[in-house]
């Protein structure tokens, strides 16, 4: 019942750039509307609780995106350098593929759940 909601944390395995782009899209809205909403009802300091998951799950995503392109998360450092530090990271998240096959940080997720080796075989009814 809470590995979906534990699987927006999870920091091992791999993610692809699709679902990194959507997870990144519903965080960012419900982060928005719940900032909205509290800072309307409670006023600005009832908002900073949000701050700490909002990162956590951002940060797990940057981690297991950069998976993906079998990097470690310690890339994420890059984005201390100032300007072409975070171009880098922004293209390495955003933009660019993870490798094919299986890496050190897991197995392929666009091939999860497909097997190249079974035929279908189709018998007339």
């Amino acid at each position: 019942m809470l590995d979906p909601i534990l699987d927006w944390t999870r920091w091992r395995g791999r993610l692809r750039r699709r679902a990194f782009w959507l997870r990144l899209a519903v965080a960012s809205v419900a982060f928005v509307v719940l900032f909205v909403f509290l800072e309307r009802t409670a006023g600005r300091p009832a908002t900073l609780p949000l701050y700490p998951p909002f990162f956590a799950v951002l940060l797990s995503l940057a981690v297991r995106r950069l998976h993906d392109q079998a990097r470690a998360g310690g890339w994420l450092l890059m984005l201390l350098v100032p300007v072409l530090g975070p171009l880098l990271v922004g293209w390495l998240l955003l933009c660019a593929r993870g490798t094919r096959g299986d890496n050190q940080y897991g197995a392929d997720p666009r091939a999860v759940g497909r097997d190249y080796l079974q035929v279908a075989i189709h018998e007339p009814a």
